[in-house]
């Protein structure tokens, strides 16, 4: 023992004592440990919403993880990011939040992943000889109560947040609204199938009850047996109603004595006066008369029920004056697409209807025609009263004819919108931005064309500040006009935020605008080129537009307006009661096909997206969805500034570590000769010069 101790003492042990406490600190560590997430956007750690969401879990709620091991390098980065933002949930989370990952390499744990629905995927393998393909398992099953939840494949790092804490959100809102159901109460689902198609041959009719049934049973199952399912054969004078009603296929046919009669085929989900149509129709293909909709009816059932129950958020839109449609695919059907299961789009003719007094917002896009006293008025006093709007507002008009008469292709669209708009202290001008800082497309013929009214906006043109911009790192816009914005900037009760600015190289044109990039061109002119604002958003109290409700609203109970001399009362509100919100655009486009995918992947989507939701008071929305690592990409200058740092990583560093690495060498032996000199001048071992 003293020996022991006299080690401990001397220098000897001094190697052996400091591996000692680092395998210490690796054990304390395993369970005490600090994460630092050095990205800007957070991207490796958990937004406000989703800590709150785990932290306030009243019922169990376990995440069981199956990636499979010896993932491509791509794909073992996601899994990687998926383990390290489990690892957050799990700190944030309490007692009922679990996780757990799954040892793919055993049999059991495969046919589990097998029963529970989780699909393997076809992965492609580089080596160093060859391309080969392996399958796997990339997936989460998320199990709340009864009710389960599958993310599968997970391919990607983009958006995984918030999928899963929507996913999460939705699970417990669906549990909490089945288990408020009253006794006796239930969910229902409708099959409309008339009996009469049958006779006709259509692939998959016969079927189609057993499959349903199939499916209900199983999403019956895993939601505390809160449905019940029927089946109806509706006849001919039946299936109008139903068609009318619910919006189900109704599908004409002759009977056997040659009268047309109708027949109906849809799948509605029933709450109350509530109901939610789910994908079933008789559609053609190649080999006939097929129904879609069967192969995924499971699916479609679980998300249907989500949607039914969960609190999804009305947004009126106003319709009546050429504003693009959100039922129209070359329209803003992608829109409405894109915020679908969490907002619905109301329509609203403010000629016949107000705007519903629990209605928080609503959205104009792209008007063509004025608007009357009375639609102005309506929309200003939702204003006025905490109303939140978002204005896509064209400032020049397409002449569909101008191709076919030699005219202009844009004429100004001085729709009265204005009237609001610059009140309100935003002017959108009659004209179209243009930026040399655009979107170029490759052609085999002319080569490289730069579609100059389709600008590219960098990071730096975007607000730093706003929850909306702060984490997107490139935005492609669509033919915009500028907006003046100086009004509301100069008004004292508005937060006048710009959130999209051109480059500082775009111009404008008013007049004589052909968009043909073989004969477009920047001005020869320098000093035209300046920053135009694309985006701007307004907050806080507005001013009324009018200083009284305008004669025509004033009317008695049966809508007619009130004789001469008789009382009449009115509610005009001269200025915000309520702070509100105030979005503009200047261009309608951006809401299109054209640059919105069906997949809502593209940044300008994940900008609409991120605005509807800041305006509906959903900011935690804004920053979980905008935290992926891919749209945080590197801004680049110039081709040459992005070679010399691309050089200067891969060689520069390792040149100027060598180098450091001599001129430390050299030092320590020149100080090693002079301490030599000096204390040992008469060493003979050491040649000096």
């Amino acid at each position: 023992m003293k020996k022991f101790l006299n080690w401990i003492k001397s220098p000897k042990s001094d190697f052996a004592l400091f591996i000692i406490l680092l395998i210490l600190v690796n054990i304390v560590s395993h369970s005490l440990f600090v994460r630092f997430d050095l990205t800007k956007p957070k991207s490796y750690s958990l937004s406000k919403g989703s800590e709150r969401l785990v932290k306030n879990l009243e019922q169990p709620l376990s995440v069981r993880v199956f990636f499979d091991d010896n993932l491509p390098a791509a794909y073992e980065n996601v899994a990687q990011y998926v383990k390290d933002i489990l690892v957050e949930y799990k700190g944030a989370g309490n007692k009922n939040f679990s996780v757990s990952y799954m040892d793919m390499k055993k049999q059991e744990n495969i046919k589990l992943a097998q029963s529970l629905g989780l699909q393997q995927i076809q992965i492609q393998e580089v080596k160093s000889t060859e391309v080969g393909f392996k399958q796997g398992y990339m997936g989460l099953v998320i199990t709340y109560g009864d009710s389960q939840e599958i993310l599968n494949p997970i391919t990607t790092t983009d958006g995984f947040e918030y999928k899963l804490t929507s996913t999460i959100s939705k699970m417990i809102n669906t549990a909490d609204a089945l288990a408020g159901l009253k006794n006796g109460e239930k969910i229902r689902l409708t099959l409309y199938l008339s009996d009469e198609l049958k006779k006709f041959g259509i692939n998959g009719l016969d079927q189609a009850e057993n499959i349903v049934r199939n499916a209900f049973d199983k999403v019956n199952k895993e939601n505390m047996n809160r449905l019940e399912f029927v089946c109806v054969s509706p006849n001919s004078s039946e299936a109008e109603f139903l068609s009318s009603k619910y919006g189900i296929q109704s599908i004409n046919y002759n009977d056997a004595d040659g009268n047309l009669r109708k027949g109906s085929l849809g799948l509605i989900l029933e709450n109350g006066d509530s109901f939610y149509q789910l994908p079933m129709q008789i559609e053609q293909s190649f080999f006939g008369y097929i129904v879609s909709g069967l192969e995924t009816v499971d699916t479609s059932i679980s998300e249907g029920l989500q949607s039914l129950l969960s609190n999804i958020t009305s947004i009126g839109y106003i319709t009546g004056h050429g504003e693009l449609s959100h039922e129209d695919e070359k329209g803003s059907k992608n829109f409405q697409k894109m915020i679908a299961g969490l907002y619905e789009f109301v329509d609203i003719d403010l000629n016949s209807a107000n705007i519903p007094a629990g209605m928080n917002s609503i959205i104009i896009d792209g008007p063509s025609s004025d608007f009357t006293e009375e639609e102005l008025y309506k929309i200003d006093q939702f204003v006025m009263r905490g109303g939140n709007v978002l204005f896509f507002v064209d400032g020049m008009s397409m002449n569909p004819n101008a191709q076919y008469t030699g005219g202009q292709q844009f004429t100004p669209n001085n729709v009265n919108l204005s009237r609001l708009l610059e009140t309100y202290g935003v002017k959108v001008e009659n004209n179209l931005v243009f930026d040399t800082k655009c979107y170029s497309a490759s052609d085999q013929n002319y080569g490289k064309l730069n579609l100059y009214w389709v600008p590219v906006l960098q990071k730096e043109q975007m607000a730093k500040k706003s929850t909306i911009t702060n984490n997107l790192g490139n935005i492609i816009m669509l033919q915009n006009s500028s907006l003046d914005a100086s009004a509301a900037k100069d008004d004292k009760d508005l937060k006048t935020t710009v959130l999209i600015k051109t480059s500082n190289q775009a111009w404008t044109q008013s007049e004589n605008i052909f968009l043909n990039p073989m004969v477009l061109t920047p001005p020869a002119d320098k000093s035209q080129f300046k920053t135009y604002d694309l985006a701007v958003l307004l907050e806080g109290k507005f001013k009324s537009a009018f200083d009284q409700a305008p004669e025509s609203t004033v009317k008695d109970e049966n809508g007619n307006p009130l004789p001469a001399g008789e009382l009449s009362a009115t509610s005009h509100v001269k200025s915000s009661v309520m702070p509100g919100k105030v979005f503009v655009l200047g261009s309608s486009a951006v809401t299109t096909y054209q640059v919105i995918d069906e997949n809502s992947s593209t940044p300008v989507a994940l900008f609409l997206m991120n605005v509807v939701d800041y305006m509906n008071g959903k900011e935690d929305l804004c920053i979980m969805r905008s935290k992926n690592l891919s749209i945080n990409t590197l801004t680049i200058k110039s081709m040459a500034a992005a070679n010399f740092w691309k050089y200067f990583c891969q060689y520069g560093l390792v040149l100027i570590l060598i180098v450091c690495g001599l001129l430390v060498l050299r030092s320590r032996s020149r100080r090693r000769r002079q301490i030599n000199k000096k204390y040992n001048p008469n060493d003979t071992r050491t040649i000096t010069k």
